[in-house]
Order: C-alpha cells, then sequence, then structure tokens
C-alpha cells in the first residue's frame, strides 16, 4: 500500500511537471529519493484493527481558542459537571511584542481510526489526532487533565533546599538539606512528575488537576555516582512530600508549557489527543500506549520540561496575541 500511493502520487506529479514523460535508467533511479505525502498504516491487536493516516509535512500553528473542552459528561468517583479535559485560555504557539510570530511547530501530523469487530462487524471504537514531533509553547488555564502527562523536572540543589522546611527537631532531614544545600548545591537534580491526586499522593490519570511525584518517587543527580544516587533513593516522596518539600502542584500554576527541549530545539515525539469508547492501548513503532476511555491527552517522557522555580512557583503566561506593544 506504501509504494502504491508513493508510485502514485509521484506519476501525478510527473503529468503535471513534465510536458513529456521519459522513463529514468537504473542509475537515474537510484539518485532519486522522496517521500509520499500520504502514509497509510495498518495495524492489529487482539480484537482491536488501527487505520493510521500519517500526512509527510511540517506544519507551523498559532492557534488561540477561548475554552478547549472535551468529554464533558458524569463518570463515576469525579466532580459533576467536570470534564475529561478542560483549558480554558488554550493557545499553541506565542507572538512577540513586535507582532513577529513564534508557531508550533509539527512534523508528520497523523490521524487514526481504531475499530473492533463485534459480531463479525466492525465498530469504530477510538479516533485519535497526533503529532509524530512536536515543538513550541502550549498556554491555557488547564482545570482538569486526562491522559499521560509525564513532566521532567530539573534545578540545583541549592534552589531545592531553600523549598527544605525542616522542623526543628527532624535531624534527619536538616541532614540531608545540608548535604544539598552544600556539597550537592552545584549539582542538578532531576525528578518525575505526572498527572496525581494531591489528597494522597497517587497518580490520578482522570480528570486530574494536579502534577506531581507519586508516592515512592525520588530525585536523582544523573551526573553524579550510583552511591550518591542510593543515597538519595533513601528519600522517598511520600503523600506529596519528600524531606518537608512540596511534591505536588497545581496544574493551573502552569500558564504556558515548553513541549520539547528548548535548551537543545530537541522536538517531542508521540502527543496525541484521543477519543474512545473504551480502553484502548495505541501503537506507535511497535509501543503501546494505553488509554482510558473518554479524551484523552499523551505527552511522554521528555515532552515536558520545567525546572524547580517553575514547579513551585508557577509560570506566567506567554504573549499569545498582539492588539499593542502594551497590552494583551
Amino acid at each position: 500500500m506504501k509504494a502504491f500511493v508513493a508510485l502514485l502520487l509521484m506519476t501525478v506529479c510527473s503529468v503535471y511537471s513534465h510536458a513529456a514523460l521519459q522513463a529514468l535508467s537504473d542509475d537515474e533511479l537510484s539518485n532519486q529519493t522522496g517521500q509520499a505525502f500520504l502514509q497509510i498504516d495498518r495495524d492489529y491487536a487482539g480484537s482491536v484493527s488501527f487505520t493510521k493516516f500519517t500526512f509527510g509535512m511540517d506544519v507551523d500553528l498559532s492557534i488561540n481558542a477561548d475554552l478547549v473542552e472535551l468529554g464533558r459528561y458524569e463518570r463515576a468517583g469525579e466532580a459533576a459537571g467536570s470534564s475529561d479535559i478542560r483549558i480554558n485560555d488554550f493557545a499553541l504557539g506565542s507572538v512577540n511584542n513586535d507582532g513577529t510570530l513564534n508557531p508550533f511547530s509539527i512534523h508528520d501530523p497523523f490521524f487514526e481510526l481504531a475499530f473492533e469487530t463485534v459480531n463479525g462487524k466492525e465498530q469504530l471504537v477510538g479516533v485519535r489526532l497526533g503529532f509524530t514531533e512536536a515543538f513550541g509553547k502550549l498556554s491555557g488555564n488547564i482545570e482538569s487533565l486526562t491522559g499521560n502527562i509525564e513532566v521532567a523536572l530539573y534545578g540545583q540543589g541549592s534552589y531545592l533546599a531553600t523549598q527544605m522546611d525542616c522542623a526543628w527537631y527532624d535531624l534527619i532531614c536538616a541532614g540531608a538539606k545540608g548535604l544539598v544545600s552544600g556539597a550537592w548545591g552545584n549539582d542538578e537534580f532531576s525528578a518525575q512528575a505526572v498527572l496525581v491526586n494531591p489528597n494522597n499522593g497517587q497518580a490520578d490519570p482522570i480528570r486530574a488537576t494536579h502534577i506531581g511525584m507519586t508516592n515512592g518517587s525520588t530525585l536523582s543527580i544523573p551526573s553524579s555516582s550510583s552511591f550518591t544516587n542510593f543515597l538519595l533513593g533513601i528519600f522517598q516522596s511520600d503523600n506529596c512530600d519528600l524531606l518537608s518539600t512540596q511534591t505536588c502542584f497545581p496544574l493551573s500554576n502552569y500558564r504556558t508549557l515548553d513541549i520539547g527541549n528548548v535548551d537543545t530545539g530537541e522536538y517531542a515525539s508521540g502527543m496525541f489527543i484521543s477519543f474512545q469508547s473504551k480502553s484502548i492501548s495505541w501503537i506507535d513503532n511497535g509501543q503501546g500506549t494505553p488509554t482510558t476511555s473518554g479524551a484523552f491527552m499523551n505527552i511522554p517522557n521528555g515532552g515536558i520540561r520545567t525546572s524547580f522555580p517553575e514547579a513551585f512557583n508557577g509560570t506566567e503566561r506567554i504573549r499569545t496575541k498582539f492588539l499593542d506593544p502594551y497590552y494583551d
């Protein structure tokens, strides 16, 4: 199928670009490269089949919406009137003070359909829209999120120590604070955060309002020795607290998030929004991403990086519209 689509598109392009068609020799043909504008893939997982349409293009976006709300219905165990995904003042991309755009960039967008065979008939059970790679600013007032959102936290020990509020009698905490501010003060710590329930520190992938370190999560110093990281591993986040330091934060604090690595320019892979009537594991490069029923957003590990100061203090909304130099 891929070869057929590529051949068809190349043939169409040739008809419009040449007055007369000429056959290429084997040597000439071996020097030609190209990519199909549309690639169609078919995959299977049990009784579910997937048809994926990938568009071979680069897209730059600048989007603003007063409200993005997906999956508003009553859901057991969730607040009445809540939604799977609800983001006020949603935007992709940003605007400089002079009115020039910093677009949200996408490589190879795709959409996919999932069908399940029931009693010999195929039924549509899921749809997803995704980006093979993405880079740019995502802004909004996030009220609730359902999905898989993984955030890489990083920052120097000297700053982290300022957030440790040890009780005067807690000698273990005081000793750890001394190491974090002293011997490890210039080291870069890292941690992983996901959607979490702030009341118990457990992962909460459905209509979450907070993001943070789950119970049992630890800090690490990637550039340090295994012994140092062994010592750090002794101290684990529990009920949104690690050595008297807050480890869970409201999503509404983060008015603008960077998708991709702004330090290296590396794009984030695997970002998508999907809708499914049942739990489905969407497949990319042989790897499955489990989802829950309803609306679901996926931003995998490495897709969002934020510093410790941003984690504790939140992030300001970047300019996303241009009205005049003094007002946004």
